[in-house]
């Protein structure tokens, strides 16, 4: 995988400017070293309908809410509802980015169903990921890992019961990388909305964001950029919105 080149800003960066740095701790189809994913182009758009230019940054899971929350980057890519409730210098973006579902991927059938039906289980989660971590917290056979990279190789490796993420990349993953035999187990674990973030000196912005993000999907904007970065991805049944 191509990594990211790295710029982190040293000093607080304001939409006065005319360019917004957008935080992404994503390697995947939803954003790529190039600002070609599904979210960049998404995010990009509605930034330009209100004359803005986003700049999409890449930052490690652990560090990206934070950096954004101290103000080192304007907006945070891709998080569920009530991250502000930790992270007060954050105003979360009403219209949503995307539904993502949280599933539980597998090489053998699981009686997944609900999050309970996990406890007995050796289980993989990137750290980060708030609602996963937060969803199995004092579960026995947990391993945080840092990247998807490792979990889906803990799971190839026969490692892990079961690796928990998203499941559109996840499939992406495992196309990606040839694997054989994964597959999404059980019905989705949860079905989340997801919003951007912005650093509370951009508040005026929210409404404005939120109203050209609307506007991308009344005119067909949105649903064309969706399908034109995740088309070649068959999901089935049941996938990501």
């Amino acid at each position: 995988m191509v990594p990211f080149l790295l710029f982190v800003p040293v000093c607080p960066t304001t939409a006065s400017s005319g360019t917004v740095t957008v935080s992404t701790s994503y390697k995947s189809l939803l954003s790529t070293p190039e600002q070609t994913g599904m979210l960049d182009l998404l995010v990009k758009e509605a930034f330009r309908r209100i004359g803005l230019e986003a700049e999409v940054v890449f930052n490690p899971t652990g560090r990206s809410l934070e950096d954004v929350n101290e103000g080192l980057f304007d907006v945070e890519i891709n998080r569920i509802e009530g991250m502000e409730k930790q992270y007060t210098n954050l105003v979360m973006v009403p219209e949503p980015n995307m539904v993502m579902h949280f599933v539980a991927f597998a090489k053998r059938d699981l009686p997944i169903d609900g999050w309970d039906s996990l406890r007995g289980l050796s289980i993989g989660v990137v750290k980060g990921w708030k609602i996963l971590e937060e969803n199995t917290r004092g579960f026995p056979g947990v391993t945080l890992v840092p990247t998807e990279t490792e979990l889906f190789n803990m799971l190839d490796r026969d490692r892990i019961d079961v690796a928990l993420y998203d499941e559109l990349t996840g499939y992406e993953q495992i196309s990606l990388r040839g694997f054989k035999g994964m597959r999404r187990v059980g019905p989705p674990l949860a079905s989340r909305e997801m919003h951007l973030y912005l650093h509370v000196k951009n508040r005026d912005l929210v409404e404005p964001v939120s109203e050209a993000l609307r506007s991308m999907k009344e005119d067909g904007t949105y649903d064309e950029i969706v399908r034109r970065t995740t088309s070649h991805l068959a999901i089935g049944p049941g996938g990501e919105d």
